[in-house]
């Protein structure tokens, strides 16, 4: 079927409702404006490493298409109303929360800064200043035709959120720089210097957790993911911003599951039912051995346990497939 239609070769177009109007009309020019901050935040969303700015900006992208779909309604809201949901207090609210939360992980700012030191940062500013300029021909609009006070106050409170969303940007690469300083100091002053040959353990871990985590954030999946030695001790653990409170001490518990039990956890599953040779094994051991995925054995080349890795903060699968990017990490090592 052809996407063409021809029928906006005289230079108008056809609204929401079947209103037909110029192409230069203010409210195609308002509509069209908020449809290019649409297309700039899914390219912002494209650049960012953040699981929860990720999650916030897909949340933005399906709000601009319900709003643009009311601009769009000359005359019949009820038939907009039957076939989409309308802007709400709530989805104003729910900006406003992000920035209260973000507003408290960022520092204070005492000056204008300029717009983005990193490229997601600066495409977070550029869908900003869309967004402005979206609020401004609605502003307009609202002149001549009735516009809802819940948009008007959803279009302001979402370019302060796209500018908070744009500050995280920053602030998080700049965290991870020091992170990566403090590293690479350590390194240097550490065992790894009297013996180049061989990687420190702390090097070791952090490049698979490092491999684990480019996968979760390709996934946009925050979790956490912890490191046990051949006894079942914890030597590394991480937690992903935004990752549950629980999947903490789920990804200990893999880890050592696949430790105490000698096997992968997802490989436990068959023998806990109530035929198999481990039934009820997690309530028998008070719940510190758990027998779904996530949970590996790390060994060597003999086949000698090294230890586990354990993953949690998704569905079963997915820990298992971030997991696994860790031993690929760890054999490339």
């Amino acid at each position: 079927m052809a996407i063409y239609t021809k029928t906006g070769d005289k230079g108008t177009t056809s609204l929401f409702d079947g209103t037909r109007v110029k192409k230069s009309d203010l409210r195609v020019d308002t509509y069209g404006t908020f449809d290019e901050c649409c297309a700039q935040v899914s390219v912002a969303q494209k650049l960012t490493n953040h699981p929860e700015t990720i999650q916030h900006l897909e949340w933005v992208q399906h709000k601009l298409f319900q709003l643009n779909a009311e601009i769009a309604t000359d005359k019949n809201m009820a038939k907009l109303a039957a076939k989409s949901t309308l802007i709400a207090e709530t989805d104003i609210q729910q900006m406003e929360d992000w920035i209260d939360q973000y507003t408290v992980r960022l520092p204070e700012l005492h000056s204008f800064i300029l717009p983005g030191q990193t490229l997601s940062s600066a495409q977070l500013h550029v869908t900003r200043a869309v967004c402005r300029r979206g609020e401004r021909l609605l502003t307009e609009l609202s002149e001549t035709l009735e516009i809802r006070e819940e948009l008007r106050k959803f279009v302001n409170r979402l370019s302060d959120c796209l500018y908070i969303f744009a500050r995280m940007e920053d602030h998080g690469e700049s965290e991870k720089k020091l992170v990566d300083e403090i590293l690479h100091r350590y390194l240097e002053q550490s065992g790894t210097q009297a013996n180049p040959n061989k990687e420190s353990n702390l090097a070791r871990n952090y490049k698979i957790f490092q491999a684990c985590e480019q996968q979760a954030k390709a996934m946009g999946i925050p979790v956490s993911m912890a490191l046990v030695d051949e006894f079942g001790k914890l030597v590394s653990f991480y937690r992903m911003s935004g990752a549950l409170l629980i999947s903490e001490s789920l990804a200990q518990k893999k880890a050592y599951s696949a430790v105490a039990m000698k096997s992968d956890t997802h490989e436990l599953k068959g023998k806990i039912q109530p035929e198999g040779e481990l039934y009820q094994l997690e309530s028998l051991t008070d719940g510190k051995i758990v027998t779904f995925g996530g949970g590996f054995l790390i060994k060597d080349s003999s086949g000698r346990i090294l230890g586990g890795i354990g993953v949690s903060g998704g569905a079963v699968e997915e820990d298992m497939t971030i997991a696994q990017k860790g031993l690929e990490k760890l054999k490339e090592i």
